[in-house]
C-alpha cells in the first residue's frame, strides 16, 4: 500500500500535534513496514531536520502550499492521485474538502485524526480564540470532514462520543470513527535518577485557555500552600497568553510569584526533566481530548492529580487522584493529601508506571496501520 502521511502539522515551535506526528513517524520507521510511505512537508529545512532526526528514508516531498492554503484544497488530491496514493493521513482536522467530495468513488482514500472538538463541546472554553469567533465556519468545516473522510482516528473513547454526536454521524456513519489511544516517545518511560526537586514542586504543564482551569490551580496552591511541605513550589509551563491573564492576576493579588515559576515554550529535553523532578503533576480541565500530561507525568514517575471529566479518567485509570473540574477546595485537598504522604506518592508512582504502559508508540502505530488496511 502507498500511504502518504502529512507531517506538515510539525510546526516550527513544538505543539503537541506536532509531537504526535514525529512519534507516529519514529514508530512507523520502528516497525519496518513493508507498506510504501510519502511524507509531505512545506518546509525543506524542516523535512531534512526530521528525516535526519528519524533517520527514515521514505520518499520525502515538500509541497508549495500549506495545510490552510486555497492551493492545498485545489491541488493535493490530483498530486496524491499522480503518486499512486491508495490512503492520504491528516494527523488533525482539515482536509482538501474540494477533492475529497461525498460519496465519492476515488483510488485515494482519506483518514483524518480528530484529537478532540472542545470547541463544540465547551462554546466558552477560549472566548478569545480564533475557532471561537468563527465558530460557525469551524463546526461547518468538522461536519464537512467528518461526512468526506473515509476513517477517522480519535485518541480517546471520550473524544469518539464526541464526533459521533456532535457532527451527524449516524448509527451507520459511526463505524468509520476508530479509537488509537496516543502513544508516549520512549524517552517518557526510561529509567532514570533524577531527584526530586528540593524544595517539592507542583508542575503544571499546558495553556492558559479558560478551560484548562488554571487560575483554580493557583487559588488552590495558594489555600493549600500552608499546610504543604516547606518552600513548596508551582511551576507552569506552557505559552504565555495575554488574552487570559486571570491566573497571572490571582497570583499577584495572594501575592504568590515569591513561590512560582512561570515559563513559557522549553524543550522537549527540559520537559521530561521537569516531570522527573516535579512532586506531582496536575491537569485540572474541564475537557481533554486525551491529556497527554497525565501519561507523560505517569510514564517519569510522577504523581498525578487530574479532573475526573471527558477523556482524563481513561487515560488515569486508578493510578490519580481525581477530583471534579473546578471544585477548588476539592483540589486544594488533595494537593494536601499527595503532598504530606510520601508512601501514597510511591503507590501512585508504581500504578502509573503500569498504566503508562498502555500508551506505547508502536502499538499506536500499528493500530493506525490497521486502520489503513481497513481501507
Amino acid at each position: 500500500m502507498k500511504i502518504a502521511l502529512d507531517a506538515r502539522w510539525i510546526f516550527e515551535k513544538s505543539s503537541g500535534i506536532g509531537q504526535h506526528t514525529r512519534l507516529l513517524l519514529k514508530s512507523f520507521h520502528a516497525l519496518k513496514s513493508d507498506h510504501e510511505f510519502l511524507i509531505l512537508f512545506d518546509d525543506e529545512e524542516r523535512a531534512k531536520a526530521i528525516q535526519s532526526e528519524i533517520g527514515f528514508d521514505w520518499d520525502v516531498q515538500v509541497v508549495p502550499y500549506g495545510l490552510f492554503s486555497l492551493q492545498n484544497q485545489l491541488h493535493l488530491q490530483r498530486y496524491l492521485v499522480n503518486r499512486d496514493i491508495e490512503v492520504y493521513h491528516s494527523t488533525n482536522y482539515m482536509m482538501p474538502l474540494v477533492g475529497f467530495p461525498r460519496h465519492r468513488s476515488g483510488k485515494v482514500k482519506a483518514v483524518i485524526t480528530i484529537h478532540d472538538l472542545i470547541p463544540m463541546v465547551y462554546r466558552d472554553h477560549a472566548p478569545k480564540s480564533k475557532k471561537s469567533r468563527i465558530y460557525p465556519i469551524y463546526s461547518s468545516l468538522m461536519k464537512q470532514v467528518a461526512a468526506r473522510a473515509d476513517r477517522i482516528i480519535t485518541v480517546s473513547e471520550s473524544s469518539a462520543r464526541d464526533v459521533q454526536e456532535r457532527l451527524g454521524l449516524n448509527d451507520r456513519g459511526s463505524g468509520k470513527v476508530n479509537v488509537v489511544y496516543n502513544g508516549l516517545d520512549p524517552v517518557f518511560h526510561e529509567r532514570h535518577s533524577v531527584p526530586r526537586q528540593n524544595p517539592p514542586e507542583i508542575l503544571y504543564v499546558g495553556r492558559l485557555d479558560p478551560y484548562k482551569n488554571v487560575p483554580q490551580l493557583v487559588s488552590a496552591f495558594a489555600e493549600a500552600r500552608k499546610n504543604l511541605p516547606p518552600g513548596t513550589r508551582l511551576r507552569v509551563i506552557g505559552p504565555p497568553d495575554e488574552r487570559y491573564p486571570e491566573a497571572m492576576a490571582i497570583a499577584r493579588s495572594q501575592e504568590l510569584f515569591p513561590y512560582m515559576d512561570w515559563e513559557g515554550h522549553v524543550s522537549f529535553e527540559t520537559l521530561v526533566e521537569a516531570y522527573r523532578r516535579a512532586t506531582v503533576v496536575v491537569l485540572p480541565s474541564e475537557y481533554e481530548g486525551f491529556g497527554l500530561p497525565v501519561a507523560e507525568a505517569m510514564a517519569c514517575g510522577t504523581p498525578v492529580i487530574c479532573s475526573n471529566a471527558s477523556s482524563l479518567p481513561e487515560v488515569a485509570g486508578d493510578a490519580a487522584r481525581t477530583v471534579p473540574p473546578g471544585d477548588l477546595l476539592a483540589l486544594a485537598k488533595t494537593l494536601e493529601d499527595v503532598m504530606q504522604n510520601p508512601k501514597l506518592q510511591a503507590e501512585m508512582t508504581q500504578k502509573g508506571k503500569q498504566q503508562a504502559q498502555r500508551f506505547q508508540g508502536q502499538t499506536m502505530a500499528k493500530e493506525t496501520l490497521a486502520v489503513y488496511e481497513s481501507l
